[in-house]
């Protein structure tokens, strides 16, 4: 299909609440692995703070997650996470995108959760295999794990590139700001879920141009 007919959605805060991706690693951080990171967390947190240094926060944190662990042993331990994790669907989302789906548009979930935890998410909520999934993915580093392809932000719309889906799109939505980049390569933008302070951000950014799903509607006098 041609990239016109594409519909976007993330994933964590906008088809399900919360965020699998960090549950994970924090799931990984247990024992010894957990102590070993404590002195390196304040560095991993003030570079997720910022898109230009996100990965390489990330990065602290799922090293000590993964070290002594291989990527095989990553995935299905993901694998495991994502069958018996609580998840709470947002049931409006998920029917836009039921309703995408029926209407022939190409779906694809783009999230910067890890690609195994977000597919079988997906799977439980009974979508998947019907979208396309682009998701963050790893690589063996000294021992432990890095982030290959960190799918958010930039990154997110150049690993939809990678995977045959350049913009524009019909659609995207989204619940944060950091997907402004993909907000802005659709010609429709739709904000879900978000703060007040991502809606300002987003507002200012793309102006009318902003589908703004949780605003109340006013009554007509």
């Amino acid at each position: 299909m041609p990239p016109a007919e594409v519909v976007v959605y993330d994933f964590d805060g906008t088809l399900v609440e919360g965020d699998i991706g960090a549950a994970f690693i924090h799931h990984l951080l247990q024992g010894w692995r957990r102590a070993l990171v404590l002195p390196f967390a304040p560095l991993g947190f003030a570079l997720m703070r910022f898109e230009a240094t996100r990965r390489a926060g990330v990065s602290i944190f799922l090293f000590f997650g993964a070290l002594g662990r291989r990527i095989d042993a990553l995935e299905a331990m993901a694998e495991r996470f994502a069958e018996t994790r609580s998840m709470r669907p947002r049931e409006r989302e998920l029917a836009w995108l039921r309703a995408d789906v029926k209407a022939g548009h190409r779906v694809v979930v783009a999230t910067g959760a890890f690609e195994p935890l977000a597919r079988v998410a997906l799977r439980r909520l009974g979508v998947y295999p019907g979208v396309t999934l682009v998701a963050s993915r790893l690589r063996p580093r000294w021992g432990g794990a890095g982030v290959a392809r960190h799918c958010t932000g930039e990154a997110k719309l150049r690993a939809l590139a990678e995977e045959g889906f350049p913009p524009p799109y019909v659609r995207a939505v989204s619940d944060a700001a950091i997907d402004l980049p993909l907000l802005r390569a659709a010609d429709e933008a739709v904000l879900v879920n978000a703060s007040a302070r991502c809606r300002l951000i987003v507002r200012q950014a793309l102006g009318t141009r902003l589908v703004d799903a949780d605003l109340p509607v006013l009554p007509l006098l």
